[in-house]
């Protein structure tokens, strides 16, 4: 058996844990800019979607009192370590695999043998989480990973499971599976699930029922191992859960455009920065930097967009070769005047990854240098301190957005910036 601890709306939650008067009020919290990636219950309750932009909602926001956060993924990152390190501590036995920021499984095979009320055993894990980080976590169990995901579905979605569910047997797992959408199983992404749709598949179960040899032929073995995982048959573990990325990407849209190189530069250098860094976290080496700059769809300047594409014949995850690289060619990417033709959008990424554990050496050539040791040093200092906390000059932002009429609410830095610790006083 295998559980899925994750957090409970976690981004908008976390920003009301040391504020609790405001765990009332609507709250919403923005990434890039000002794009909705997280609310709380009482924000979706009073109509307040995710993923749309903030100015859309924002006089029902302020209708009902709310709340605008913009995301703080320092904090993010340390309340996680938090709660996920408390279930580690209290789960001695478990095989444990952080799979994302907010999601945790662990391996429920040695309870399960002993006859250990797995229900009470997560329920117990839950209110410890909560008692001791303040973060609010739902649960699931079932007997491949595939089905843990599906009762986490279950215990937030469906009546009478309060936030956790516990698979026990086929009646209670196909009356689950009928009432999940088949999008919202696990590994089905958009693509699939339009496929499945046009062939009748709408459901969890009718999906479960179908061939896993026929379904592999049609679409691919993830597909099969879905449909196996749904019939109890585990097929996956943790090594098969997460594969490293194909590509790698980081872009932002700038609201009031960037009209000088300098401050352009600085916004290149910085998502620079951030794809080498998550090519170094996933061990892997990119062989092409992409760089693209764009004006916005209805600007009334004329349009323009260009790609730079900067190939590498070693495998590179040093991000100071690879700034001086794109400094090199940045003249080619610059319109004829940026102040007529203002950027819009900007985005550095790779489509071309190697893997570092199966890299093949020329005998000949002597390996490229790229700095393990330093970039190893800033990954883990930026970690630790928060993200910027160390960085190359070019990377300096110079872009600032004019104030708006939107007023956000900061969350602060608790773990890492001694100006932001918490004062309690006694009275």
């Amino acid at each position: 058996m295998y559980g899925l601890i994750d957090g409970t709306r976690f981004y908008s939650e976390s920003t009301s844990i040391y504020k609790p008067d405001q765990k009332s009020l609507p709250t919403a919290v923005t990434a890039g800019q000002g794009i909705i990636i997280a609310a709380n219950r009482v924000c979706s309750e009073i109509g307040v979607a995710k993923f749309t932009p903030i100015w859309e909602s924002s006089e029902l926001l302020k209708l009902h009192g709310g709340r605008v956060y913009k995301a703080n993924f320092n904090t993010f990152s340390h309340l996680s370590d938090r709660f996920m390190t408390c279930v580690e501590q209290n789960s001695v036995g478990s095989r444990i695999f952080r799979y994302s920021v907010d999601e945790l499984f662990l391996s429920l095979h040695h309870l399960d043998r002993i006859n250990v009320d797995l229900d009470d055993h997560m329920n117990d894990l839950r209110k410890r989480v909560y008692r001791e980080t303040g973060v609010p976590v739902g649960a699931g169990v079932g007997a491949t990973l595939t089905l843990a995901k599906v009762a986490s579905w279950a215990g937030k979605n469906l009546d009478g499971y309060s936030g956790q569910c516990t698979l026990k047997d086929e009646n209670q797992i196909d009356s689950i599976l009928s009432q999940m959408p088949v999008g919202k199983v696990w590994n089905i992404g958009s693509a699939y699930e339009r496929h499945l749709k046009l062939e009748g598949v709408t459901t969890a179960l009718q999906l479960k029922h179908c061939d896993a040899k026929t379904y592999q032929k049609r679409y691919s073995i993830n597909i099969a191992n879905v449909i196996l995982e749904l019939n109890g048959i585990s097929v996956l573990n943790y090594s098969d859960v997460r594969e490293k990325k194909k590509q790698i990407w980081s872009t932002s849209s700038y609201r009031d455009r960037l009209r000088d190189s300098k401050s352009l530069f600085s916004e290149i250098a910085h998502h620079c920065a951030e794809v080498l860094r998550k090519v170094r976290a996933q061990e892997s080496e990119l062989k092409t930097l992409s760089v693209f700059l764009s004006t916005g769809r209805h600007d009334k300047c004329t349009p323009f967009y260009r790609k730079l594409d900067i190939k590498f014949e070693n495998g590179l995850t040093d991000t100071s070769y690879a700034l001086v690289k794109i400094r090199d060619k940045f003249s080619e990417l610059l319109p004829t005047n940026l102040s007529l033709q203002p950027i819009y959008k900007v985005g550095v990424g790779t489509t071309e990854l190697v893997n570092v554990q199966a890299k093949q050496f020329d005998l000949f050539e002597p390996a490229f240098d790229n700095k393990p040791k330093l970039n190893a040093t800033l990954d883990a200092l930026n970690s630790r301190f928060g993200r910027g906390t160390l960085s190359y000059a070019s990377q300096k932002r110079q872009y600032r957005e004019s104030a708006g009429d939107i007023k956000f609410s900061r969350l602060e830095n608790y773990y890492t910036d001694v100006n932001d610790l918490l004062i309690v006083r006694c009275i």
